[in-house]
């Protein structure tokens, strides 16, 4: 899921992705180790980076370097771990027990020791009661990220504000929207969402292989205007009136002055949670992966939460201790507070059987057959 990405990721994959792919690729001198990330855009900001790089000198008296590469999409991050050429991935929450990957129990993860992550403690009770990185008692994922693959419009052109997923199949607003081009679990969620499909069934191919679900699916496709690849962005945005996100264009829509808003959408919200998780890399490498520890605990501090997830992505933090940091706007947007429209209505994309997400991506390369795009 699931996300927010970094602007300029496409320079970065072209830089330096040669060099992280290959296994062999070195750690670097003994005077400057490399600990090498593999990531969605957005959960490394430079600010963050150099101030990291910073405190590991100081703490260690050991030099560090975060070398990062960007992922297009999610099936980009299992054979750079498979061939120990990442130490640090951020995954979505749906792909740490996923049947093609087997990240945990093919050992392709270790485990986090959480004494090492003290902030890891501060998780929202919602997060740390689920179990989708765990096993026999042991943790492989810390969540850096949450959100919604949410139904945005610019509210200069729609009044009032849209309440349905219905709204993407009114034949007013055809050739208006834009969506994921890869994001067929989730595509094919909205579609059963709007035709009041109930949360457990989104992602069961056997409810969904139907001919009236086929050809609202078909419709979502050939009616949309465009499509984004791993990361929503302003260019491709720009001009729509309505838009399915991660949240990574928003901000920059929004200083950009344009009037784009966060649907509250009646039939419920696909949610994505996306996790730092350390690979069997750095097995035999005691000192890095403690290293990756302290990274994980840094993006779980107030200031990275605050600064980065809610002000820079504009997607919603994970930990409690924030409120403080928080204007009484944030709280509000991040529903911090009381129940509130997050806990109601966020509906958690479902780990898909092998079967299930190969019937459904088929659904999906159907509907997109009928496009130009």
């Amino acid at each position: 899921m699931k996300l927010f990405r970094a602007a300029l990721h496409m320079f970065f994959v072209s830089a330096v992705f040669c060099v992280i792919v290959h296994p062999c690729a070195a750690y670097g001198s003994e005077d400057v180790l490399r600990l090498r990330l593999l990531v969605w855009g957005g959960y490394v900001p430079t600010k963050f980076v150099r101030q990291f790089e910073n405190t590991i000198t100081e703490k260690y008296g050991r030099k560090v370097t975060l070398q990062i590469v960007f992922v297009e999409k999610s099936d980009d991050f299992f054979d750079p771990v498979r061939e120990k050429a990442a130490d640090v991935i951020t995954i979505s929450h749906h792909l740490f027990k996923d049947e093609r990957f087997g990240f945990i129990s093919k050992n392709l993860l270790l485990p986090l020791d959480v004494c090492n992550i003290p902030n890891y403690k501060n998780l929202t009770p919602f997060l740390a009661a689920l179990d989708y990185h765990a096993k026999d008692g042991k943790v492989y994922g810390a969540p850096v990220g949450q959100g919604s693959y949410g139904l945005a419009y610019d509210a200069t052109k729609l009044s009032p504000a849209p309440d349905s997923w219905q709204v993407l199949w009114n034949p007013r607003f055809a050739k208006q929207y834009v969506i994921g081009e890869h994001e067929y679990l989730y595509n094919a969620a909205i579609t059963a969402l709007a035709l009041g499909y109930a949360p457990e069934t989104l992602s069961t191919y056997d409810r969904l292989n139907n001919k009236k679900f086929k050809e609202k699916l078909g419709a979502l496709a050939q009616d949309a205007h465009s499509f984004y690849g791993g990361k929503d962005s302003v260019k491709v945005i720009n001009g729509a009136s309505l838009a399915v996100i991660w949240g990574d264009s928003l901000r920059p829509l929004l200083d950009n002055g344009q009037k784009w808003k966060m649907a509250d959408t009646k039939e419920g919200i696909p949610w994505w949670i996306d996790d730092y998780a350390i690979t069997w890399a750095l097995d035999d490498n005691p000192f890095l992966k403690r290293v990756a520890e302290e990274w994980i605990n840094m993006v779980l501090s107030p200031e990275f939460q605050v600064e980065n997830n809610v002000r820079r992505l504009r997607i919603y933090p994970v930990v409690t201790n924030i409120n403080g940091k928080l204007t009484s706007t944030e709280k509000q947007r991040v529903q911090m507070n009381g129940v509130g429209l997050v806990k109601r209505k966020r509906i958690l994309q479902a780990t898909a059987s092998q079967r299930d997400r190969n019937g459904i991506k088929l659904l999906w390369d159907e509907a997109m057959a009928g496009t130009s795009n």
